[in-house]
């Protein structure tokens, strides 16, 4: 028998729908195993029961802190917003008696001026090199146009993942500066 073009696109769609389905019952899944242990958490709080508290506050978050702070934590207005930045930036961030502060690294006036300025720079960069890629998507010819479309992509990604990251600072810090 022999496999022709057709044929192997046959199998490629079908194997990428069967992908596509198997992912979304993951995903699925994920959720349901999440709320079953939310659930848990809720019966383990009304219980006073620390061990379970902070083991299952440790399995849906990824987070390691004593009862006290999760206590706190989920007393807090603010709490899914703080367990955020504790996922996203350990070591920059932590919660410890009640409040929500940098760490002595984050602290630090060295790494804010450099973290700001590189976020500023490749802000403008990423800004730049797109706004450089579309000019050439529009008026370049043949392959140029092509090479500028593929770099107009890949730039516009990077400058989203940096804006992201700058609105996600800008949260950290007035997240901490409610807290003083």
């Amino acid at each position: 028998m022999e496999v022709t073009e057709f044929t192997k696109i046959i199998f490629g769609m079908i194997t990428a729908t069967g992908t596509a389905a198997l992912t979304y019952f993951n995903l699925s899944q994920t959720r349901k195993v999440t709320a079953e242990l939310l659930e848990k958490f809720e019966v383990a709080i009304e219980k006073s029961q620390k061990h379970s508290v902070t083991e299952i506050f440790r399995l849906i978050h990824g987070l390691r802190m004593s009862y006290s702070d999760i206590m706190q934590l989920i007393q807090h207005d603010e709490c899914s917003k703080i367990i955020f930045a504790l996922r996203k930036t350990p070591g920059i961030v932590c919660y410890r008696n009640g409040t929500f502060q940098y760490t002595p690294i984050g602290k630090s006036s060295a790494f804010k001026f450099f973290d700001i300025w590189s976020t500023r720079f490749t802000i403008g960069t990423f800004s730049v090199l797109t706004l450089s890629s579309f000019l050439l998507l529009v008026f370049g010819d043949g392959t140029s146009s092509v090479l500028g479309f593929v770099f107009m992509i890949m730039f516009s990604y990077l400058l989203g993942t940096q804006l992201r990251q700058n609105r996600h600072d800008q949260m950290i810090t007035s997240l901490v500066n409610d807290e003083i």
